[in-house]
């Protein structure tokens, strides 16, 4: 069992509305309270932004980085800058962890929160691996809000959900000590339709695979659904010997008002796209415990409906999506 003195939380992100970015009236103390209540004995590593009103937080330990800024990982088709919030992530999640003395970390969105301590007995509940793909020293535990299996109604690899993070310091470390991305300037090649075959890399996806480049170089993605046999049986590898994938409710997590209610990632569409937790432990079983009991056939049913209903016929849309976009490319070379 692990002894909560022996875990950091590393609280990153803005406290309050920043730059544009609307925050949950009092979410960061609702957060950093729910750390006192559910990891006792634990460190607090607040890791934010200059000029943000701190009054009221019980944090042990303040890391205040210059803002990096928007980044822009790609232009629009159409010219204009798409921006993203990647290095913000990057530098507030990093500096916290590189401050971070504790066996063990957690990397905490400051608008989310602690509803339990259950990752912690996660974490330690799968000891088996395969002698490939097993690339951190010990499993590190992860949401599923955001770590799909299906995207536009397509299998996608890779696509690892950046919410929470809890296992060794040593393995966020190589995680997420990344260096930034740079911008994209150049018009003729790093547009969208250029860069990437049919949909633009997800944010999350790009975080894990340049991870995991650190240990195997060849591994790659040319646009979300790079969903090629190779990728995907990859992808499940990476999963398997070096995560732990469960839903908020398995490993006590709250999620803060704007992914709750009506947002797309709590209606049953978006819940249905997600890895679930039986799902892991079936690639688990298959990679690396072959004696792991399957999961119960009620269950793959169930899950088969919903995605039958809520996720296939999404795939007829995104194929006449890029449809259109090859003839308007193939139009617009013509010219």
């Amino acid at each position: 069992m692990i002894n909560h003195k022996d875990i950091t939380v590393v609280v990153q992100g803005p406290v309050q509305t920043f730059q544009d970015r609307p925050q949950e009236s009092g979410i960061t103390q609702k957060c950093i309270e729910s750390v006192r209540t559910h990891l006792p004995g634990s460190r607090i590593i607040l890791s934010t932004w200059p000029s943000q009103d701190l009054s009221g937080l019980d944090y042990d330990e303040l890391v205040i980085s210059d803002d990096p800024g928007p980044n822009v990982r790609f232009l629009k088709s159409n010219g204009n800058p798409q921006y993203f919030n990647n290095n913000r992530q990057i530098v507030s999640t990093r500096e916290g962890l590189k401050k971070v003395t504790t066996r063990y970390a957690i990397k905490l969105r400051s608008d989310n929160f602690l509803t339990g301590n259950f990752f912690t007995e996660l974490q330690q509940r799968y000891p088996e691996r395969s002698r490939t793909h097993r690339f951190l020293h010990e499993r590190v535990v992860v949401a599923n809000v955001f770590t799909r299996q299906y995207a536009k109604g397509f299998r996608v690899p890779f696509h690892l959900s950046d919410f929470f993070y809890f296992g060794l310091t040593e393995d966020l470390l190589a995680l997420w000590d990344l260096e930034l991305f740079p911008d994209a300037t150049d018009p003729e090649i790093d547009r969208e339709n250029v860069l990437f075959q049919g949909f633009a890399t997800d944010c999350t996806q790009a975080f894990w695979v340049r991870a995991l480049q650190k240990f195997d170089s060849s591994i790659h993605i040319n646009g979300l659904l790079d969903n090629t046999p190779e990728n995907l049986e990859t992808s499940e590898k990476c999963f398997a010997n070096n995560l732990v994938i469960a839903s908020p409710a398995e490993l006590g997590l709250g999620l803060c008002q704007k992914f709750l209610g009506t947002a797309r990632i709590s209606r049953t569409k978006g819940q249905c796209a997600q890895w679930q937790h039986w799902e892991w432990q079936e690639i688990y079983r298959r990679y690396c415990d072959p004696d792991f009991p399957k999961a119960p056939a009620s269950v793959r049913a169930n899950l088969f409906l919903k995605r039958l209903v809520h996720v296939h016929p999404v795939k007829l849309e995104t194929m006449f999506k890029l449809y259109k976009t090859t003839r308007n490319s193939e139009s617009g070379s013509t010219k």
